[in-house]
């Protein structure tokens, strides 16, 4: 009797704790849904850039030395004084031979090393001025994007202290000498800003360095293009029995399906946009990589109420779903900020 009874309840605990188990993980897995998000092919301007770090410093930082070609001299007077604004050809100093020396440029006079009575000669620093309205940023750039950087090309400045403007420039010089950190090397490409209202030298930047850019072209999201081999190509928004997915950015409420493939041919590209050069028409919708949508029933922590992104199903496309840049920073279409 007592055999039975110990059977009978390992029966209902094997029995029962099964039962539970396939209920909690149906009841799990039933919450969460896979859905395919869309977008549109869209035509505008897209750009590939180099982005590097630094700071602002002014465009002009000289030491004011009397003439090479003058005989040694006597100052009869100083006319200005540290932190005095001068502009270029005001009066610095006078000899006592009666001839003066003039500011070669505007600026502010930070330093005075000479004195009345002082008798200089040619070549001798006698003052220093700085410009502090006219800025350059010195941008530090990576020894591999070097051969990528040409003077005169635009650049987009963006500064820590006015995060919402956006200020341009050009390159005017690269570095020949780079600095070694961790061995890494780095180059300093000084860029020329067109305004410089309201900055300070000093101050954090960072640049974007337009290496090319097309306007009135396709592109789309770089995650939505895929490669097989050297060929490239994208998901239209429609499921296996021919219907289209619902809206632009929008997600296919319906069964998940993977829309026909379309081949087309990829141009520039930065780590958000890729162009399209054929294959494809303005205003098409394609399919993204499939998410996952987790609802939870007690909590609202992002592994169950939150978007997860999963890899395409082809495999990955570029980086794990989308196109990868690589080689080139952070870049995209014209826009963002006040341009200065």
């Amino acid at each position: 009797m007592k055999k039975s009874l110990i059977f009978i309840l390992i029966a209902v605990v094997v029995f029962g704790g099964g039962g539970a188990y396939w209920y909690f993980s149906r009841d799990k897995s039933s919450n969460t849904r896979v859905m395919i998000p869309t977008t549109t092919v869209q035509k505008g301007t897209i750009s590939t850039d180099v982005s590097g770090s630094g700071a602002l410093s002014p465009k002009i930082d000289d030491d004011v030395t009397i003439d090479s070609d003058d005989a040694a001299k006597t100052i009869d007077t100083i006319k200005v004084s540290e932190n005095d604004k001068v502009e270029k050809g005001d009066t610095l100093l006078t000899y006592t031979d009666g001839t003066t020396l003039t500011a070669p440029h505007s600026g502010t006079v930070t330093s005075v090393s000479a004195y009345a009575g002082n008798r200089v000669n040619a070549g001798q620093k006698v003052a220093h001025i700085t410009s502090y309205s006219d800025l350059n940023a010195v941008l530090q750039i990576d020894e591999l994007d070097i051969p990528k950087i040409k003077k005169g090309q635009a650049v987009s400045v963006t500064v820590n202290a006015y995060p919402n403007k956006t200020f341009s420039g050009k390159v005017t010089s690269i570095a020949q000498e780079g600095t070694d950190t961790n061995g890494t090397s780095t180059f300093n490409v000084t860029v020329h800003l067109n305004k410089s209202t309201g900055l300070k030298s000093g101050m954090t930047a960072t640049g974007s360095i337009v290496l090319e850019k097309k306007t009135n072209v396709l592109y789309v999201p770089s995650g939505a293009v895929h490669q097989y081999g050297n060929s490239y190509f994208v998901y239209l928004s429609s499921g296996s029995d021919g219907t289209e997915t619902q809206g632009t950015r929008g997600f296919n409420n319906e069964e998940t399906v993977r829309g026909k493939q379309q081949g087309v041919t990829i141009g520039i590209h930065n780590d958000k946009y890729i162009e399209i050069k054929s294959g494809l028409q303005e205003g098409e919708t394609i399919q993204l990589n499939a998410i996952t949508k987790s609802s939870g029933t007690s909590t609202s922590s992002n592994s169950q109420n939150g978007y997860q992104m999963m890899r395409s199903m082809n495999g990955g496309g570029f980086g794990g779903g989308g196109f990868n840049g690589g080689g080139t920073r952070s870049g995209g279409q014209n826009g963002g900020g006040t341009r200065q």
